[in-house]
């Protein structure tokens, strides 16, 4: 059995493959990928594993990305850290979908039933969809953050975006003030509301009302022009462009 791994975490990727040695599958891992770039790139010049094993939330986006761009027939086994994807992850040729932390029991099972080429239980697709469809999940609705001695609330809809300087994460307000948050930017990506603020790349995630201008830029890269005007370019990767506009013109 040939094995594809998309995880941006070494230490998960190498669990995993610990794992996979006990279940006493017989398997060969062809690559370990960690990032949408990167697996878009192997996936069209590669012919197809026999099983992917997929993280969703990576380091330049997420795995869902992959698998809009590159017609992929390997059936996929999800294992992340969020629930709130399963739905997306079943309407793909998904076998289980994994929480993490991983176990032996739960990779064994899910490696069983991919062998056994088993459909997913209709009973278990319809339990997500009321679990997940019809519930509103509560996104971060404000923000207490320092300045000077004080904490200050501010409601997230008055910030234009946030960013990572100098291994700092910033939130940018409308106003033209902006200040340090005490989060990471993957964290604030998992809290904010994803129909109205938007992973750009690894330095900034948008608000939708921030967005002024979509240029074209090189390589079929885009750059993202914003008001208040951001400190650095924003710039798209090629490999991003089609789900960023996208995801701007569903708004």
């Amino acid at each position: 059995m040939k094995i594809v791994i998309i995880e941006d975490e070494v230490a998960a990727a190498s669990q995993l493959k610990y794992l996979l040695a006990q279940t006493n599958t017989s398997h060969e891992v062809l690559s370990v990928l960690d990032s949408v770039a990167e697996s878009i790139k192997w996936f069209t010049s590669n012919e197809s594993p026999d099983l992917i094993f997929s993280d969703i939330q990576l380091a330049d986006g997420i795995s869902f990305e992959i698998y809009e761009q590159v017609q992929i027939k390997a059936p996929i086994i999800f294992i992340t850290a969020f629930d709130e994807y399963a739905i997306r992850a079943f309407k793909l040729n998904s076998v289980d979908y994994i929480l993490k932390p991983l176990d032996l029991e739960s990779l064994a099972f899910a490696i069983e039933k991919f062998k056994n080429q088993r459909l997913i239980q209709r009973d278990k697709l319809n339990e997500l969809i009321q679990r997940h469809a019809f519930s509103q999940k509560n996104y971060r609705k404000s923000f207490l953050v320092r300045y000077r001695e004080k904490l200050l609330p501010i409601k997230t809809s008055d910030f234009a975006y946030f960013f990572i300087e100098n291994s700092l994460v910033f939130g940018q307000l409308f106003d033209g003030r902006k200040f340090i948050l005490d989060f990471k930017l993957e964290d604030l990506e998992n809290q904010l509301d994803s129909h109205e603020f938007v992973r750009a790349n690894r330095q900034y995630i948008l608000s939708r009302p921030s967005i002024t201008a979509i240029e074209s830029f090189a390589n079929s890269r885009a750059l993202v022009k914003t008001n208040p005007i951001s400190s650095f370019e924003i710039i798209i990767s090629k490999e991003k462009v089609t789900s960023f506009k996208r995801w701007f013109e569903n708004g």
